[in-house]
């Protein structure tokens, strides 16, 4: 790690049991799998490691039966030197519909009960009347807030409307500011004037830097961050970097240390975790993360509709299933005309949804909003917050109708919980309660019905592990290994 203390030192998050495994598996990494580098990673140097999000827990309950409080709990148990860091989705928190403040609290009360000391909040609109009460009752429970900006490109997200964001956000005593770039549609050059502005709009406060290798240009834009102020970068182990996740650990590393930055991250170790991902990928057959070369044709096509990988995939097959996918071209350039018509919604859920499926919706019946889904039209209401800009004019009064705009701040005290546990208890715990309330009864039913106990791996060596694999494969007849003048041979 860096020795000297006359330069500018730089932190990193680990995302590896985060929005890594998001990115390239779909959220889909076993507990197991954590436990078995949690105490690598603790030993690495990070400021913080993000371990949870509302996709990581609805995916632990709907498809790998685990549960992701005892997870937490764990990776705590096996993390004790490093900070743990949840990521908080607005007034959606870890479900999907819109939650009032005492179930918003009580999340939080069990998050820091079971072992996580920071929070990221956002929120997809970058309203931060949705955010409010998170960072005050974070803060009051004891947890650290961190206030994430989400980046899109659009003619009204400026620097100046993220700097003005970042005022905001401290005004309201978040621990510091992280600009997300979620989509990866951020570019060097714009990089070079956005960080500077942000950062001198959160003074001495952290200003942390997460951005997405989706359209190629992530590692270029964390060198540009690096040299325009950014206190701490956010990065994954190497297997599960690039694509459409985050920039490699090790990569950024010895960037930064090139470009003469001071750290205290454990290369050794950064390697080992590196290897054991590896190994991790192989035993389950899971992708690696493949680096994108920038493409100015295709990141102009991409930056117009900027909808998600997830979002697509599902566009296709609808299309595919409608005949139609011949018309994915059409419905991509609407997509970019009804984001521009109802304020540059940031491409994030349930917003991405909202204009991906109007725009399809406007190409297949040939008449545009002939149909309008509800959740569009309570958009237009103000249910979800203010967006960037205006809507069109046009299109809100079609949107609209005779129906009044709804103030989003309104529901927000409204007693949830003490009706909730009349109705659906009793409970075994406040943990079980929120998954239930987060999930839909038929899942939490199978859910029951399958839960795995989650096992403490025990780690062996390397060499051990390497043995024990080889000696797995019936093609295999023996092996030799060679160190110096000492040889080793085994058959099998």
């Amino acid at each position: 790690m860096g020795k000297a203390t006359n330069l500018k030192k730089i932190e990193f998050i680990d995302e590896t049991f985060r929005d890594a495994p998001q990115s390239v598996w779909a959220t889909r990494m076993r507990t197991e799998s954590m436990l078995g580098i949690a105490p690598m990673l603790d030993e690495a140097g990070f400021k913080q490691a993000c371990v949870s999000s509302a996709a990581a827990f609805e995916t632990a309950v709907m498809y790998l039966y685990e549960d992701p409080w005892e997870r937490i709990r764990l990776l705590k148990k096996s993390m004790p030197k490093t900070p743990l860091s949840v990521l908080i989705r607005g007034r959606n928190i870890f479900g999907w519909r819109r939650y009032s403040n005492d179930v918003i609290e009580l999340l939080l009360k069990c998050l820091f009960k079971a072992g996580i000391q920071w929070i990221m909040v956002f929120d997809g609109l970058n309203d931060l009347r949705n955010l409010e009460w998170h960072i005050r009752v974070g803060k009051r429970i004891g947890l650290k807030v961190i206030g994430e900006e989400v980046f899109t490109e659009s003619p009204v997200h400026t620097d100046e409307y993220f700097a003005r964001k970042a005022k905001e956000f401290i005004k309201l005593g978040v621990e510091g500011v992280i600009l997300e770039d979620a989509s990866g549609v951020l570019r060097p050059e714009r990089t070079r004037t956005l960080v500077p502005a942000i950062r001198q709009a959160v003074d001495k406060n952290e200003l942390q830097f997460h951005s997405h290798c989706s359209t190629g240009s992530g590692p270029e834009c964390y060198w540009e961050a690096l040299k325009q102020g950014a206190d701490t970068l956010c990065t994954a182990s190497l297997p599960m970097a690039y694509g459409e996740s985050l920039p490699a650990t090790i990569d950024i590393l010895r960037k930064a240390r090139e470009m003469g930055f001071d750290d205290r991250i454990d290369e050794q170790q950064i390697k080992k975790i590196d290897d054991y991902c590896f190994w991790v990928a192989h035993k389950e057959q899971k992708p690696l993360g493949q680096p994108i070369v920038f493409n100015p044709a295709e990141f102009q096509k991409y930056v117009s509709h900027q909808i998600p990988g997830g979002m697509m995939s599902n566009l296709v097959k609808q299309l595919s299933d409608l005949g139609l996918l011949h018309r994915l071209p059409e419905v991509l350039e609407e997509a970019g005309r009804v984001r521009q018509e109802i304020g540059y919604p940031v491409m994030v859920t349930p917003f991405s949804q909202l204009v991906g499926v109007q725009a399809t919706l406007n190409i297949v019946e040939g008449k545009r909003y002939q149909t309008v889904p509800q959740e569009l039209r309570l958009y237009a209401r103000g249910f979800y917050g203010a967006p960037a800009t205006p809507f069109d004019q046009n299109v809100l009064d079609l949107l609209m109708g005779d129906e009044k705009p709804i103030d989003p701040t309104a529901s927000f005290d409204e007693p949830f919980l003490e009706k909730y546990r009349a109705e659906y208890g009793p409970f075994l715990s406040d943990e079980d309660m929120l998954l239930t309330l987060f999930n839909a009864r038929s899942t939490m039913e199978k859910f029951y019905k399958n839960k795995k106990k989650i096992e403490i791996p025990v780690v062996k060596s390397p060499l051990v592990a390497l043995i024990k694999e080889l000696a797995s494969k019936h093609y295999i007849q023996s092996i030799q290994i060679a160190k110096g003048s000492l040889r080793i041979k085994q058959s099998f």
